[in-house]
């Protein structure tokens, strides 16, 4: 994910470390890099995709410099308050003149990460959006602050020596992603969702604020009618993608067999054709067929991009590069898509937690729940990291929303977007935020599977949820829910028997109509070879972090196909190949490299 680059230090040829700093962030030809801006002691920089925000930055107004990564939804709102101002830039310098203690930001709906240098008070402001979407990492060593979009562009820092933090590669061999504001690195941290880093250089203080967080958010106190609340749900969704859908620009989407891609491409407004879609799965899986048929309810041009044994490995490798190593590979999927998905649009359209934002996917058991949430009282999140160390349990208790929008979805999920946005623009109609103060002002039963939710989408857009099934199920949502439950048990009870039928066949554990199947894929060739080529290797770098024979035994097992190791594994692969990039410069011998 392209975006910022900066420090503030006093190091020798400052103007060549910013210049490796940018590098290290353009994947691209086609991206586009400012120009390179100093001050004395202080530097930064950007680079882009050309897409948004295309002018040049610094944008600069007495003495104030802005850079902006990212994009505000609600500008018509903000700009009565700027005396008009126009651009993002421009909206969000004009702001910070008239309100420097950062009170406006919790007003702006937007998914982006700024940085404000301010020459007169000798002040540099790191900033990012409420829901710390759009990551900017930081570090602060020996009186130098660094910024950056990437962690990989910290590696050009001379005044910076980095170590493995420990307890995030616990988390990610244990959870399978990094946990809250950690990365790979001891030295370097991620700025927490909703907050302001602000540093005074002549004292060399600095102090976080955060200006924005659920506990903000104020609970519905009256008794509204479920019709009313399902019209008001409808109305906010379809202003929240209208809002990020702009005449003019090319604007398409990624459109499974799910619900949520489903909704935006029915509340995606008129004057935003041709609409082009792009599904991507293994031939013939549930996804492609459903999708196929919601796109031509829309009228929307379909574009699939089939996953199969010989090209779901080779674009991955380079995408933990562009993920930093935080993204298991396992989990990039459609990444394959990336170059032929440019061709027919520059913003692509997501339905990046839907589920868990209106569906509620994560309410479960209550008592746990309630027991987390008294932990909040607005602090950074640290509960019952035992749970989160062990993966199954994890899967099992089902703490709030918050917790798990901070990390799963913020720290997992949203790294898929990161590698999308290396080509394409990618916005969140679900994260809103007049959509969430509304979803999450209601009690949790009205969002417990997906009530509402269900009766806006069907009540809403009936064409598109009447009658097109749901791949979770096979059924429409339109369905007795009782029913598809029932239905639901017996299919289960068949495939069980089926299992034991068959002695307990692992390949019988793979239904056709999932979209992928890694399972066969990493015991096929080219996976296979590569699998062994890369873990066996003696020069191996991960045998310092995690046990070798562990990795061994998991790699024959799947190979043999006695197990399923496919997600391990991929951990196991994701973190040499990072681990290589990072301590050997390999990252150009990964670049396009065909998995052979």
């Amino acid at each position: 994910m392209p975006g910022l680059v900066g420090f503030l230090s006093m190091e020798n040829e400052p103007q060549m470390v910013l210049s490796r700093m940018q590098d290290s962030i353009t994947h691209h030809d086609f991206q586009v890099t400012d120009r390179l801006f100093f001050d004395g002691q202080f530097g930064c920089t950007r680079s882009h995709i050309n897409v948004i925000q295309k002018d040049s930055q610094p944008l600069e107004l007495n003495g104030v410099y802005i850079w902006l990564d990212g994009e505000f939804y609600n500008q018509r709102e903000l700009a009565r308050r700027t005396n008009g101002a126009v651009s993002d830039p421009e909206i969000l310098l004009n702001l910070y003149k008239t309100h420097p203690d950062f009170s406006f930001l919790k007003n702006i709906d937007g998914i982006y990460s700024a940085i404000i240098y301010d020459k007169i008070q000798q002040s540099v402001h790191l900033i990012t959006d409420r829901y710390g979407l759009k990551h900017l990492y930081w570090c602060h060593r020996n009186n130098s602050l660094a910024w950056a979009s990437e962690v990989k562009a910290f590696l050009c820092l001379p005044w910076l020596t980095l170590t493995i933090d420990e307890q995030s590669l616990s988390d990610f061999f244990r959870v399978g992603y990094l946990l809250e504001n950690e990365t790979w690195f001891n030295e370097v941290k991620l700025l927490p969702s909703g907050t302001v880093l602000s540093y005074q250089i002549k004292s060399k203080n600095k102090k976080q604020l955060r200006y924005w967080w659920w506990d903000n958010i104020i609970p519905l106190q009256q008794d509204l009618d479920e019709g009313d609340l399902v019209e008001e749900l409808g109305r906010l969704f379809n202003e929240a993608v209208a809002n990020r859908c702009k005449k003019g620009e090319r604007v398409g989407l990624t459109l499974s067999g799910g619900l949520d891609s489903r909704a935006i491409l029915a509340a995606m407004p008129e004057g935003t054709e041709p609409i082009h879609a792009i599904t991507f799965g293994k031939k013939g899986c549930e996804d492609i067929r459903i999708a196929a048929v919601a796109a031509e309810v829309k009228g929307a041009e379909h574009h699939v991009c089939h996953i199969n044994e010989s090209n779901w490995l080779a674009p991955r490798i380079e995408g933990v590069w562009w993920t930093d190593g935080q993204l298991n590979m396992l989990h990039m999927h459609g990444i394959e898509g990336l170059e032929g998905g440019k061709k027919y649009m520059d913003i692509t359209l997501n339905g990046f937690a839907g589920d868990v934002i209106l569906g509620g996917s994560f309410l479960k058991n209550r008592r746990c729940c309630d027991t987390v949430t008294k932990c909040y009282a607005g602090q950074v999140m640290k509960v019952t990291e035992e749970c989160l160390h062990n993966f199954q349990e994890y899967k099992q208790l089902r703490k709030p929303d918050y917790y798990f929008l901070q990390n799963r979805i913020r720290r997992f999920v949203h790294c898929g977007s990161k590698a999308a946005e290396t080509h394409v623009h990618n916005p969140k109609p679900f994260y809103d935020n007049k959509l969430i103060e509304f979803i999450y002002s209601l009690p949790d039963r009205l969002r417990l599977n997906s009530h509402l939710y269900t009766k806006m989408l069907v009540g809403v857009f009936p064409d598109y949820f009447s009658s097109i099934p749901w791949q979770a199920t096979g059924y429409p949502i339109s369905r007795d829910p009782r029913r598809v439950a029932m239905l639901l048990g017996i299919r289960k009870i068949r495939r069980r028997v089926s299992y034991l039928l068959t002695k307990g066949s692992s390949d019988k554990l793979h239904g056709s109509s999932n979209y992928t199947d890694y399972y066969r894929w990493i015991r096929s060739e080219p996976a296979s070879s590569y699998f062994r080529q890369v873990l066996l290797s003696r020069d191996a770098i991960y045998g310092e972090y995690i046990p070798r024979e562990r990795v061994v035994a998991d790699l024959d097992g799947h190979l043999r196909g006695s197990a399923d190791h496919s997600d391990m594994l991929c951990r196991y692969l994701t973190f040499e190949i990072w681990l290589q990039q990072v301590f050997m410069e390999r990252q150009k011998m990964w670049k396009g490299s065909k998995a052979t």
